[in-house]
């Protein structure tokens, strides 16, 4: 078989169909990039053929012969080492895109090539930005020892985006160091085909064993599409594991999610802040907000961990967040939960949010802990009208009677939150005064002989004396709303979808309590009707 040093060489020698030549390097014979290439001529091979562009890694072009190329031959993956990426320190960004570029055409029915999975060997590789393309994986050698780094970059660029989609992709096993730069690391944005409605988005993607730091930008930011986009270009089948991000400076967020996303899973990742100078960092770890209509919503955070900042969780009109068996530690505010005021139409909510099974660890106005720059009157789940589950749940400090010990911190607190509704039970609490509460009671008033529970179940209604004809509210049949006369006494009318048995009427006076269960039935109008089962009288 025919030798060459390396791919330079190869360019100089034209070949006839099935001839073979063995380039010793990429560059130098022994760098790893060099194997057996083959003189193909098919029509993928030539003129405008889908891999007739020399690459530099694995489709080689003889100077001024248009007639074949040279193609490596290779089982498996797709080694950066073909296209000179030698992992020493570099700048290898036309390299590695050149094989990611190589894969993606693989990944094609048209390729007669096979392998559509790029591998990345521990070492050190400087890349400044790359396109991900659909259909292919990227895999590093290893979390620990297979080093991306950016050379810099200004705010608001990405080291990693993708291509317009759909787009299906799989990346693993790599460290990715941003060297203080402004830029983030990850963004994916969906877009489909310009001035034409196209899907577009991440779909059944999964990234999993990485290592994400020293990136002033957005660790990752997971863009759906917007209003404009009319459902057709959402994230959405993703999962993230065991994937570590920590923040790098104040008001960016090792996670953002904005804009229509779904099913999106992340499971055993953490997403931190710092801490320097005795000081948290501000803003927040995790950031999930949405403006318009197609908001972010089926999104589960499973085992993971958020510490070190001001705010962890943050989450302004989102739908179905489940966050379940996570560690929250070292924060001002673990999670908030609020509508978003900003949206073009009206005030959007945040519902279905379940909040289980979890920990909290100096989570509430970090706790015990010295932070004077930081928040210390803060809760571990602040809500403003949105409808939150909390179960299971258990609250620590270092030490409930330390010096630094905010008494001012609470469990939950619900502000203006009305509208909302909170479901809570079961939370247990290193200290008994870990475990206050406000808000999950809400003051409301009776508005055209109706009152409006929303989705609590246990309200106060105040206001002058007041005749009762209907109560509105979310909770299913079987459940049960407690109500209780709040300053002057109400009165409650055996008409609409109020049932008081015997009675016509039921007057209770200032601090005396009605419970009514609510039953799945048809009473004129009404589908469903309020029926007392209790009442509790002042002792005369």
């Amino acid at each position: 078989m025919t030798e060459v040093l390396n791919l330079q060489s190869l360019r100089s020698i034209p070949g006839n169909s099935g001839n073979t030549i063995f380039v010793k390097g990429h560059t130098n014979a022994g760098d790893g990039g060099g194997g057996v290439f083959i003189w193909q001529t098919g029509t993928n091979f030539i003129g405008t053929g889908i891999h007739s562009q020399d690459n530099n890694g694995t489709i080689i072009k003889v100077t001024n012969n248009d007639f074949g190329r040279w193609v490596r031959q290779f089982e498996g993956f797709i080694n950066v080492l073909f296209f000179g990426a030698f992992g020493i320190g570099n700048d290898y960004t036309y390299n590695v895109q050149e094989a990611i570029n190589f894969a993606s055409i693989n990944s094609t029915t048209l390729s007669t090539i096979k392998g559509a999975t790029v591998f990345i060997p521990n070492g050190s590789y400087i890349i400044t930005n790359i396109i991900l393309k659909s259909g292919i994986s990227i895999i590093g050698e290893s979390i620990s020892d297979t080093l991306i780094y950016s050379p810099g970059g200004a705010s608001g660029d990405y080291l990693f985006e993708m291509e317009i989609g759909p787009v299906f992709l799989n990346v693993s096993n790599l460290k990715l160091i941003g060297n203080e730069t402004e830029k983030g690391c990850f963004h994916f944005k969906a877009m489909g085909a310009l001035n034409s409605p196209q899907h577009g988005g991440l779909w059944y993607s999964v990234f999993k064993n990485m290592q994400i730091s020293n990136f002033k930008g957005d660790g990752i930011y997971i863009e759906g599409g917007e209003e404009f986009s009319d459902y057709l270009q959402p994230n959405q089948f993703n999962v993230f594991e065991n994937i570590r991000v920590t923040k790098s400076t104040d008001f960016s967020s090792a996670l953002r999610i904005t804009g229509h996303n779904g099913q999106l899973s992340f499971i055993n990742c953490t997403f931190d802040g710092f801490y320097q100078n005795a000081t948290y960092s501000k803003g927040q770890n995790i950031n999930i907000s949405n403006k318009d209509k197609y908001s972010s919503a089926v999104i589960s955070f499973i085992n993971c961990t958020t510490q070190n900042a001001d705010y962890g969780l943050y989450i302004a009109f989102a739908g179905n967040i489940t966050i379940d068996n996570c560690w929250f530690e070292n924060l001002g505010v673990a999670i908030t939960v609020k509508s978003n005021t900003t949206n073009k139409i009206n005030t959007v909510m945040s519902k279905s949010v379940n909040i289980l099974n979890s920990r909290f660890s100096n989570a509430s106005g970090f706790g015990s802990l010295y932070a004077p720059n930081n928040i210390k009157a803060g809760q571990c789940i602040s809500v403003n009208q949105s409808f939150l589950n909390v179960y299971n749940n258990y609250v620590t400090v270092s030490d409930p009677e330390g010096v630094y010990f905010n008494n001012n911190s609470s469990f939950l607190m619900a502000l203006n939150n009305s509208t909302g509704g909170v479901n809570i039970a079961n939370n247990t609490f290193r200290a008994l005064k870990l475990g206050k509460t406000y808000g999950i009671m809400q003051v409301i008033s009776v508005i055209n002989n109706t009152i409006d529970c929303s989705g609590n179940k246990l309200v106060f209604v105040t206001g002058t004396t007041s005749i009762i004809k209907t109560i509105l509210s979310s909770i299913n049949a079987g459940e049960k709303i407690t109500i209780r006369a709040n300053g002057n006494s109400i009165t409650f009318d055996n008409s609409n979808n109020i049932f008081l048995t015997l009675k016509a009427t039921l007057t209770i006076n200032n601090g005396e309590i009605v419970t009514f269960v609510k039953i799945d039935n048809t009473v004129g109008s009404n589908y469903e009707t309020y029926q007392l089962i209790s009442i509790v009288r002042a002792n005369t």
